[in-house]
């Protein structure tokens, strides 16, 4: 009899085991609400898509106050838009600067085609599946020569349209009055978004 009483009592713990969750369960399964995570819960959204990057190289001349173009179009880089913004801060800390993001590596090959040293270096055309107007916008950049790096200077500036050649134009003269042209990208909104991107790597107060 005591032996049958065991094995009930065992039976009992057990099944009460499996349908008891411990405390440290409960927080494990608790939402940032506090409440508990049900199937209804789950996160189940798509990845974000890639965007892709390349890194150019810039010099900044003091005294004629220009920029010049002396690297244009490193490899591809792809990665999520917090990778991208990692990637403008960690460029302009090593004297680079990260054109991008864009939404396919197409797109990025064909920005990669303008930024050469000069313009007359420029020897391609725009590949067939890029629109005939396309969009970007200016950042304007200074030098700390004392940590060796580049700093954005907050500047108002709005989104540009229109051809790759006008691009082109407001890509070299730009780069005269200590400006670079970002882009050109596929989308208005997305050279927005870009632009926004960018800001958020300007020094607090916009100074």
């Amino acid at each position: 009899m005591k032996k049958i009483v065991r094995i009930m009592i065992m039976a009992f713990v057990a099944l009460l085991t499996c349908n008891t969750l411990s405390a440290k369960d409960i927080d494990t399964l608790k939402t940032n609400d506090g409440d508990i995570a049900g199937p209804q819960l789950i996160d189940d959204r798509e990845p974000e898509p890639p965007v892709f990057w390349y890194f150019i190289r810039i010099r900044i001349d003091s005294k004629k106050r220009e920029v010049e173009i002396t690297g244009g179009g490193g490899k591809i880089s792809s990665g999520t838009k917090k990778a991208f913004d990692k990637a403008i801060w960690w460029g302009i800390s090593h004297r680079q600067i990260a054109v991008g993001p864009f939404y396919s590596e197409a797109e990025a090959l064909n920005s990669k085609i303008y930024y050469k040293k000069s313009r007359d270096k420029i020897n391609e055309l725009p590949q067939a599946t890029a629109p005939s107007t396309m969009h970007w916008f200016e950042l304007q950049l200074q030098e700390l020569k004392r940590l060796n790096s580049f700093e954005m200077v907050h500047s108002p500036a709005a989104v540009s349209s229109g051809s790759a050649e006008t691009f082109t134009d407001a890509l070299y003269e730009g780069l005269s009055f200590r400006r670079l042209s970002i882009g050109p990208f596929w989308d208005y909104t997305q050279a927005e978004q870009a632009k926004a991107i960018y800001r958020l790597n300007e020094p607090v107060g916009g100074q």
